[in-house]
């Protein structure tokens, strides 16, 4: 039996974090590519993947505002109270800024009540 790290053998230290596997279609060409891009340069290709996706959740994180350390902290110190207010208070926020219509909602059933009544 062979034990799956989340990283490839000889990618950094194995580790004892629980892996999931991922499946890509590729087309021939662009593997076949890739694959004798790896080999001529003496790399792998799970490990030349597995450091994309890294740099590139980290790029999209980013981009949505999201910190990246925040998956790497103890989960003891993610369900800080107050750091659950802090992280609701900032979305709360976002949320503020995007200036989508509101109404009271018993305002708004009402609107749709009397929608109906109009048929």
């Amino acid at each position: 039996m062979r034990h799956r790290s989340a990283e490839p053998p000889g990618f950094g230290a194995p580790s004892r974090e629980p892996t999931k596997r991922i499946n890509l279609n590729v087309p021939e060409r662009l593997h076949t590519r890739f694959k004798f891009a790896c080999v001529v340069t003496n790399r792998t290709m799970a490990r030349e993947i597995l450091q994309f996706v890294e740099n590139r959740t980290e790029e999209i994180e980013q981009e949505a505002g999201l910190n990246s350390g925040a998956w790497a902290q103890p989960a003891a110190h993610r369900d800080d109270p107050r750091a659950v207010a802090e992280r609701r208070l900032q979305a709360l926020g976002r949320a503020l800024e995007c200036n989508h219509p509101t109404a009271d909602f018993d305002e708004m059933l009402g609107d749709i009540e009397r929608g109906r009544d109009l048929r």
